[in-house]
């Protein structure tokens, strides 16, 4: 039979996260060492970071999360050029997520839209 230990439930709404990779982070004038287990809101973790700093808790759950469609409304698809380039481009939906692997030209990326939509 294994221990295990029940997340703390704070009511400040702070969870815990543990800091993978090299290098040390700045959070509200903390300074975070690799390895080390910190706490900090869900907001304070910057989309840049979530790479290399993983939430041990439960985050907490609300009642519709960024990028989530509404019941009943159909998913928008985007063109986005790719780079600086003119003759290259992605295929984005409304989330913001690319959903093609490789750069593709106009005519086939709208084609590509085309067939999402069905």
């Amino acid at each position: 039979m294994e221990r295990t230990k029940k997340p703390e439930v704070r009511a400040d709404g702070k969870i815990r996260y543990k800091k993978i990779g090299g290098g040390s982070l700045r959070i509200n004038r903390q300074i975070i060492k690799p390895g080390q287990i910190f706490l900090a809101y869900p907001d304070d973790i910057k989309e840049g970071w979530k790479d290399v700093v993983i939430p041990l808790d439960d985050l907490p759950i609300t009642d519709q999360t960024p990028g989530e469609l509404m019941p009943g409304k159909e998913a928008e698809f985007f063109l986005s050029p790719r780079g600086k380039s003119n003759l290259w481009y992605n295929v984005v939906d409304s989330k913001g997520k690319i959903l093609n692997d490789k750069a593709l030209k106009k005519a086939v990326a709208e084609q590509l839209i085309e067939d999402l939509v069905k």
